[in-house]
Formats: structure tokens, C-alpha cells, sequence
């Protein structure tokens, strides 16, 4: 799933950089949006659960794995509630996915939809298949919430605990067979009885030597797409460490899209050829903005030709402190 803002990748005709969007709003939508439902196959199920079985239920209801705790009426368990909403997901059922949401979910995907940004999800059935949840903690806490990435962005610590005084909480592991996708941990909290899904993040794997998962670098040494990486790009918007990604001004590659990700970081920004009744734009003569961990990083450039349907990786450099 994608929530995007037609003007969040690329300008308009009369500006050729991009950053109409501070880079920790951005970061805070990949933590927050991206990445929990990426897991249904929504950033490119069977209502059974991930295993082909049907037992999703008696696993939510089971004492101490899943259950639903002594507050809640609701004959769904956290479990229930996790599966529901990547269902919910992947089938695109906006409506269904807010149903699911705490109504102090930051990130409740109608919510934002309302607000102009645009949800770009679905994916096929297959995808849960390789995804298994199991309630870690059903005993959590507010303090809890604030051991997440990104939660301290979206959340006042004694607001939210004012806000949840009395509700049962449960942190769910979401973990995942595909080593592309990060493993989650998600927060539910009850509402009126009923488990909701709060909040979620990716579990932090940062290796403690990110260099020697570093991959070799590559240099695109005719600028056929990069032209230079600044890392000390000095954002006049955020404090957020980011390096300003240069791209040419006459491609020498058949693409008409560009990727950009910080491996350590996670971040992701692009640039893509656009031509239709709103504006006209390119990939080229751009500036590209992207978040990078300060403990060591590497920024990795792809070549996407579309119609093709070929990717190249042309540009990869490290950062090391």
C-alpha cells in the first residue's frame, strides 16, 4: 500500500527539486502505513489464516496467546483484528480498514484518504501465506508504544496513557518468510470492548556492523542517472539527517522511473516520467531527498523501464562515519 500525494515525488514544470513533504512526516508514513500493511502485499488474502488453516479464531481466543483480555467483549482477539485489517488490506476495503482502527490510530488509511493523499494498494491472495502472528505481550503498556519507531512522532506519552486508562493492551509480532519485508510489531488496544489496531513498526534488525552487510559499491561513472550523492545536505525543514540524491540532466539509460533507498535507514523516494493533464515531468535535472542512518549507511539508485519490465541497480555508494 502507498499513500501519496500526486505532487510528493516529483515537481511541477516550473520546479525541478523535491521536497514538499518534511522528510520525519514522511518517514513517520513509511513506519507507520508502509510497512504494516506492506505485509499483505499492498505497496506494489483467503480469509483464512496465513497457514491455509482456519483456526485464526481459536488462536485469538486461546488464554494467553491472543486472548482478548478481561475487558474486552469482543469475540475478536488481537489476532483476529491483525489478520482482518491485511485482509482488509489487500483487498483495498478502506472502510473496513478504519473499522479496524483505534480511533486514536494516527494512520488510519480513510482518514488520510480524506485528506487528499491517495491509497494505491491490493495484491493477491497468496500473500499471507508466508506471515505468522503471535501476541508477545498480553499485559502491555502505553510505555510500551513509545519503544516503537516513530510512535514519540505521532503521540503525546501522557495524553495517549489518559487517553487509554483502563483499555486492555496487547503487542503482537508479526513475523515474515520474504527477507524483503521487515518483520512488525504491532499495539491493540480495546475500544468500547472491542480490540483495535493502534499503532505498529518495524522491528529494529540494524546489524551492529552495518558495513559488513554493505553490498559493493557501484559507480555510474557516465552519469547516465546520478550525478553526484551530497551526504551533507542541510535540509532547511527537518532535522532528519538526509542526503540530496543529484540526478543527470540527459539520461543515459532506457527508464522511466527512478528508485532511491537508504538500506540502514529503510527510507525510499522516487522520481517517475509524467504526462498527462496535470503536468508534464521528468526523472531528469532532479534533486532527490532522502533520510540515511548517520552509523552507517548505503544508497542504492534503480533504473526501472516499465514497459520492459527490467530494473537495473546504477548507482550505490556507502556512508561511513
Amino acid at each position: 500500500m502507498v499513500f501519496d500525494t500526486d505532487d510528493s515525488l516529483q515537481p511541477s514544470d516550473g520546479d525541478r527539486t523535491t521536497e514538499t513533504t518534511p522528510v520525519s512526516r514522511r518517514r513517520a508514513l513509511q513506519v507507520g502505513i508502509v510497512t504494516a500493511v506492506s505485509l499483505a502485499g499492498c505497496l506494489d488474502t483467503d480469509s483464512s489464516d496465513p497457514n491455509g488453516e482456519s483456526d485464526t479464531e481459536s488462536e485469538s481466543s486461546s488464554d494467553g496467546d491472543g486472548s482478548e483480555g478481561e475487558g474486552s467483549d469482543s469475540d475478536e482477539g488481537p489476532l483476529t483484528v491483525v489478520y482482518a485489517f491485511l485482509e482488509a488490506a489487500a483487498d483495498e476495503d478502506l472502510d473496513r480498514m478504519s473499522e479496524l482502527s483505534h480511533s486514536h490510530n494516527p494512520l488510519d488509511p480513510a482518514a488520510w484518504v480524506e485528506d487528499g493523499w491517495e491509497f494505491r494498494g491490493g495484491g493477491d491472495e497468496e500473500d499471507l501465506e508466508g506471515l505468522d502472528a503471535e501476541v508477545i505481550d498480553d499485559d502491555a503498556t502505553v510505555e510500551d508504544v513509545f519503544e516503537l519507531e516513530g510512535a514519540a512522532f505521532w503521540f503525546e506519552e501522557d495524553e495517549l496513557a489518559e487517553t487509554l486508562e483502563g483499555a486492555d493492551m496487547a503487542t503482537v509480532e508479526v513475523t515474515v518468510d520474504d527477507p524483503t519485508e521487515d518483520d512488525t510489531v504491532w499495539m491493540l488496544a480495546t475500544e468500547d470492548g472491542e480490540w483495535r489496531y493502534l499503532f505498529s513498526a518495524p522491528i529494529d534488525d540494524t546489524p551492529d556492523d552495518p558495513e559488513a552487510v554493505f553490498e559493493e559499491p557501484i559507480e555510474d561513472e557516465n552519469d547516465d542517472v546520478v550525478v553526484e550523492i551530497d551526504w551533507e545536505y542541510d535540509s532547511p525543514t527537518s532535522d532528519v539527517p538526509q542526503a540530496a540524491v543529484v540526478l543527470t540532466d540527459e539520461r543515459g539509460v532506457d527508464a522511466n522511473r527512478i528508485e532511491v533507498e537508504s538500506t540502514m535507514e529503510g527510507a525510499s523516494t522516487g522520481a517517475f516520467d509524467r504526462d498527462d493533464d496535470e503536468f508534464t515531468a521528468t526523472w531528469e535535472d532532479m534533486t532527490l531527498y532522502i533520510a540515511y542512518d548517520t552509523d552507517g549507511d548505503q544508497i542504492v539508485v534503480t533504473a526501472i523501464n516499465e514497459e520492459e519490465n527490467e530494473s537495473e541497480v546504477v548507482h550505490r555508494e556507502h556512508y561511513e562515519p
